[in-house]
């Protein structure tokens, strides 16, 4: 199937891209073609994608190292088990790495010099080859690549998504978005607010802080990137932003992780063919992970839409909720302004707090943030003696500002 953007100016699509600010007050308009279609396509070739991407997500543990080709993710040739309980240390992760590259390099080495295979895995091994000459063999040596499993990690960004979804989907809608696109933040970071990448990226969305910035106040004191409900509006605007400079999903998801600008010019050497574009495509950085973009998403929309399936007993679940911002009460605030700043219930806010009432709140108090609106239960909430401490500290330090102001004026 090809994409439906084959035929469109590509030239001026990627002029468009380069010349076009990513602005934050861009416009968005009442009715948006980008929410005309909530299908999203699955071209014909990415399958053994995504069906690769829903077995990490459901089947393989913490525990399991699938080694498998890069251009071929359904060449597997070994789901390697590490015994033991719990997540593996980062030495585990560079062994089973290691240890697979090298067992299966030697192998298909040993079959490029023309030696037949002398066991039954090596045999299973070839057969994946369908009587591939020495070449094939040499080349898939060199492409081997280890994918940890994700089950545990995907099953506990399934529950914490409960909390943030209805929020996020509304911001979706709101911008003229299909709502199901929220799913791409279990893709980013498994609906992590703190989450933070080895690039720099960071929050829900995972903005790096060059491209946070066209969007969100991020400063050295202050990051949206880590406020969901800021940063659920600034990904909805770069998606916006995408759709309407490439023309389909496919391709504007994919320029999420890849630029708006990387991917039309991707897109027009193969004139809109999405299939063709992630497996033949070969420009600057556009390795693995952008290739198997779309597909990490296609994957975790369907297990979303069945994760009684995948995930027995899931609906009675509970997420572990996490304090992950404090908050210095200002003049005027309230409790439900300052839940609606990180996307909570005032009441899941008090909870949080040890504070029974919202009259209890005082200017300079200090407030934790619980991590997503979760019932009190879940919380463990302050002592109320912790609570009562932060009142009398505001009220000294209110005391103290306005005797600063008093002295500051004589003379």
């Amino acid at each position: 199937m090809r994409s439906r953007t084959a035929g469109i100016n590509w030239t001026g699509i990627i002029a468009g891209a380069i010349g076009i600010a990513l602005a934050i007050g861009f416009a968005v308009p009442a009715v948006s073609r980008a929410a005309t279609s909530v299908a999203f396509p699955q071209p014909a070739g990415i399958e053994s994608n995504v069906k690769f991407w829903v077995e990490v997500f459901t089947t393989y543990s913490v525990r399991d190292f699938v080694v498998h080709d890069r251009d071929d993710v359904s060449r597997i040739y070994q789901v390697f088990h590490m015994p033991g309980v719990g997540q593996p240390s980062r030495e585990d992760i560079e062994w089973a790495n290691a240890y697979l590259k090298t067992k299966y390099g030697d192998m298909l080495n040993r079959f490029a010099s023309g030696r037949a295979p002398e066991n039954d895995e090596e045999r299973r091994v070839a057969a994946l080859f369908k009587d591939a000459g020495p070449g094939a063999y040499a080349y898939a040596a060199q492409n081997l690549r280890v994918q940890e499993g994700l089950r545990e990690q995907f099953r506990a960004g399934l529950i914490r998504s409960r909390y943030y979804r209805p929020a996020m989907e509304r911001i979706f809608r709101e911008a003229g978005l299909p709502p199901e696109l929220v799913t791409l933040a279990q893709v980013e970071s498994g609906f992590e607010t703190r989450a933070r990448s080895s690039a720099g990226a960071c929050g829900i969305w995972q903005f790096t802080r060059s491209t946070g910035r066209k969007y969100l106040r991020i400063t050295r004191y202050h990051d949206d990137r880590l406020n969901p409900v800021r940063s659920t509006e600034a990904a909805a605007k770069l998606l916006r932003y995408n759709y309407d400079m490439l023309g389909d999903w496919p391709l504007a998801i994919t320029a999420y992780n890849y630029g708006a600008g990387g991917t039309a010019r991707a897109a027009e050497v193969y004139g809109g063919d999405y299939a063709a574009m992630v497996h033949r495509y070969n420009g600057p950085h556009f390795g693995f992970a952008v290739k198997n973009y779309y597909a990490e998403f296609l994957a975790a929309m369907q297990v979303h839409q069945h994760e009684d399936q995948y995930f027995p007993g899931i609906e009675t679940a509970k997420a572990y909720i996490e304090v992950a911002h404090n908050y210095t009460v200002r003049k005027g605030d309230t409790a439900s302004r300052i839940g609606a700043m990180y996307g909570v219930s005032p009441r899941a806010l008090m909870a949080a707090n040890g504070i029974s009432s919202a009259r209890a709140l005082r200017v300079g108090a200090e407030l934790v943030i619980p991590d997503s609106d979760a019932r009190a239960g879940d919380y463990e909430a302050p002592a109320r003696h912790k609570v009562r401490k932060h009142i009398r500290h505001a009220r000294r330090v209110k005391h103290a500002r306005r005797q600063t102001r008093d002295y500051s004026s004589i003379g």
